[in-house]
This record gives C-alpha cells, structure tokens and sequence, in this order.
C-alpha cells in the first residue's frame, strides 16, 4: 500500500509539473547550421579549446578559422573531437547509438548537450530525414560517453524506451510501461527520482 501511495503521488507531482511547462515549439528544433559559426572546438589530442568558425553535421566538425578560408576548412571525424561550443550550446562526441527512424546504428555522433540528472547526461540528437518528412528529436541518457537509452519524441514510444533503460528501478519502470498520463516533458522529474532511488536503494 505504501509502494502505491508513493507511485501515486510521484504521479500526481509529475503530472503538475507536466501541465505547468510549456508545449515545445516547433521553432525549438536545432538543426545542424548550413554556414559557417563562431564558437570553439576541443580536440582529443589537444585539450586546450580553441576558438575557431564551425560546421558540423552528426559526424563530421569542419573549422575554419584566421588561417584556413572556408572552403579550405579543416575536418574533423567526431571521433578526434572531445567537445564543441557554438553560441550557448555545447555538443559531446556519444557512440553507439541505435536510432529508431530512419532505422541506423551510429558508432559517433555529435549530441547536444541539455542537462545532468539522475546519473545521466541528457542530450539531444536531431534526425533529418529524406524530405518532406519532417525533423525527428531523439533524447539520449548517456553515461561516460556510452548511449544507456535513445527516447523518442512520440509519447508512448518515449515511456518504453524509459521504462527499458530504468529496468533496474522496478516501481518506476513498471509505472512508465503502463501509465499513458506521463509525457516527454516530465522527463527530468523522471530521471530525479531515478536518482534518488539510485541513490538510497539501488546500491543494495
């Protein structure tokens, strides 16, 4: 009884704090740039950041900077790249990572960096299919650069891939299999109380 008042009042908490945040608009989605922007880029063999003009698409980071014109820019395989900054995002090198549509296996790919919570960094990879289908925004739960679980943006499809990767949390996972009132945006409420399960019983 106490497992179920605890499941429903997370459930309570979560949905509050769902109805509270704002819907995303579509405007939001980052797309890869298609010219050249101010930022800095951190190289595997050279740990000092450097600031340079970048591109970059989900595997591939091209600088150019005062000694090398664009069309002469440097690239680099994401594998080299440690980190790279433009404007106030920042974006780390994630392996292995299973994308559901278009079905592909990625050995590297640039993601941008959201937040840390509950043991993971969460970021963001956009997807850009053959057109008119639109963009597809994947978050990942990565830890120490390996892929734990890539969410997609669908609200169902979101719960299971949670529920897949939080397996170890049996209360919670077995809430995000079955109750349709969580959503996508809850996510770091999710992940919180991950993390202090973690914290207190997963250890045990």
């Amino acid at each position: 009884m106490l497992k179920l008042y605890k499941l429903g009042l997370f459930s309570l908490l979560a949905g509050s704090a769902a109805a509270q945040a704002p819907a995303p608009a579509a405007s939001a989605v980052h797309l890869p740039p298609t010219s050249f922007k101010g930022g800095a880029y951190q190289l595997k063999s050279h740990p000092d950041w450097k600031h340079a003009k970048l591109l970059y698409d989900a595997q591939t980071l091209s600088v150019s900077d005062a000694d090398h014109k664009p069309q002469y820019a440097l690239v680099y395989p994401a594998d080299s790249i440690r980190a790279f900054a433009i404007g106030r995002d920042t974006f780390a090198v994630v392996r292995e990572v299973d994308i559901p549509r278009p079905g592909q296996h990625l050995r590297t790919l640039f993601a941008r960096q959201l937040y840390h919570r509950g043991g993971f960094q969460v970021g963001e990879y956009v997807a850009v299919p053959p057109a008119p289908q639109p963009p597809i925004v994947y978050t990942l739960l990565t830890e120490a650069s390996q892929v734990r679980a890539v969410l997609p943006p669908s609200n169902v499809q979101f719960r299971l891939a949670l529920a897949k990767a939080l397996l170890d949390y049996t209360a919670l996972s077995q809430q995000l299999e079955l109750d349709p009132n969580i959503l996508p945006a809850q996510l770091p409420e999710l992940l919180t109380a991950y993390g202090r399960w973690r914290a207190t019983e997963g250890g045990k």
